[in-house]
């Protein structure tokens, strides 16, 4: 592995004026770019193992949660149509209530009105029969003059 000071030697300058020193390129460049790379690629690796778990972490939760999903959703609709008998029956005992209760109305409505006419006719009939009893008198009655 590189030590800094060997790093840091890498990058010195060739042609620096004074004392002529040792060449700042190093000799087995390959080598040490693999040495300063093998921590890093090291952390990668760690990286990539724990990136690889989560990944599967979550594949497994998410096919868990959609399962579930899937059997509340089935469980959710079985209850439906078990219910949906009854809120049917609910529904059509409310409406035969309303009709009912609607048709109670109109015929007390129609009773009132029959009343109604009744009375009013009664009232008439009395007026009509004393004009049918006074003009039957009158015609009726006998005449001086018939023999």
């Amino acid at each position: 592995m590189a030590r800094s000071s060997d790093l840091l030697r890498r990058f010195r300058l060739i042609a620096v004026p004074g004392k002529a020193g040792i060449a700042g390129v190093p000799a087995d460049r390959e080598t040490l770019l693999r040495e300063e790379l093998a921590l890093v690629l090291a952390a990668l690796r760690d990286v990539d193992h724990d990136a690889t778990e989560t990944i599967a972490r979550a594949t497994s939760e998410g096919e868990a949660r959609r399962n579930r999903a899937t059997l509340d959703a089935q469980r959710i609709l079985g209850e439906a149509h078990e219910a949906l008998p009854a809120a049917r029956s609910a529904a059509a005992t409310a409406e035969t209530s309303a009709a009912e209760s609607e048709a109670a109305s109109i015929r007390a409505t129609g009773h009132d009105e029959a009343e109604r006419i009744r009375r009013d006719a009664a009232g008439r009939m009395a007026k009509v029969v004393d004009e049918i009893v006074r003009r039957v008198m009158s015609t009726g009655a006998p005449s001086e003059a018939s023999p």
